[in-house]
């Protein structure tokens, strides 16, 4: 079944160390019917920068002006959610860099 996806739940940055089904769903099964769907894969590392590209923000000067705590790299290895609107979220898988 090849769904669109309405809405980005998932970003992951990189290679994550561990695999983006144990990260994100609860079975092999959860990935493959909806996890998997809702996942944008990036080798970007500028937190503004995906935002932006993801539609969650019309501009990186925006984010500067209103949201300074989210100018930043993700350059460590990480995994953790972050309030992107009022009541959406969006989980965050950093891994090492694709040599």
């Amino acid at each position: 079944m090849n769904k669109k996806p309405t809405y980005v739940e998932n970003i992951v940055i990189g290679k994550p160390l561990v695999e983006e089904a144990n990260l994100f769903a609860f079975s092999n099964e959860d990935w493959t019917e909806n996890e998997q769907y809702l996942t944008y894969w990036t080798n970007e590392r500028f937190l503004p920068r995906i935002l932006v590209e993801l539609g969650f923000y019309p501009s990186i000067s925006e984010i500067r002006r209103n949201k300074p705590e989210l100018v930043k790299t993700l350059d460590s290895v990480d995994f953790f959610k972050l309030k992107v609107k009022k009541k959406r979220y969006v989980w965050i898988a950093v891994g090492e860099e694709n040599c």
